[in-house]
């Protein structure tokens, strides 16, 4: 793996276990073992570095998503909520909804790609749901809950909590 992925991959931990102000390039440098200007070279600032791991994030999630082609509503729900419980084998939730908590510290481009990422999600789960009186509402119901679930599975539970609840919000649509 080369520097820039290592920095992007442990920044990427770091933002989802400290959230964006828990952590600094010196942090990362230590971790690595390298010079903090070596993180320079390649993100001139925090900002390009959250950048760079979000938009690696999203290509990740959204072609992990892909291979839900099922034409099984509850599978393709199911699937989709694998790619966020993943998450809860390390003790994190998914980085955009980390990166949400922490908007007001986030530049306007990366509140704008979380947003698109948001956005994809929603998409996606409405043409899962387009048989439904109001796909678009249920996508939008359904996320929410998804992000929701997330939050407070921190601190009830973790997987099982997010599990339980979102096992409940999928048998109301199937």
């Amino acid at each position: 793996m080369s520097t820039k992925d290592k920095i992007m991959v442990l920044g990427r931990d770091l933002i989802q276990e400290r959230g964006v102000n828990g952590f600094s390039f010196a942090d990362i440098a230590k971790q690595l073992d390298i010079k903090k200007a070596s993180i320079h070279y390649y993100f001139p600032s925090k900002a390009d570095l959250i950048e760079a791991v979000l938009d690696q994030y999203d290509l990740d999630f959204f072609e992990a998503l892909s291979s839900a082609n099922s034409s099984d509503l509850e599978k393709n729900l199911k699937h989709f909520l694998s790619l966020y419980e993943v998450n809860f084998k390390e003790d994190k939730i998914c980085l955009c909804s980390d990166l949400a908590v922490d908007s007001v510290h986030l530049t306007q481009v990366v509140n704008d790609k979380v947003g698109l990422f948001f956005q994809k999600n929603i998409d996606w789960l409405a043409q899962q749901l387009s048989q439904k009186e109001n796909p678009q509402a249920e996508a939008e119901d359904f996320f929410a809950a998804v992000q929701g679930a997330q939050l407070v599975a921190r601190n009830q539970g973790g997987a099982d909590y997010f599990k339980r609840v979102m096992t409940r919000k999928v048998s109301l649509l199937v």
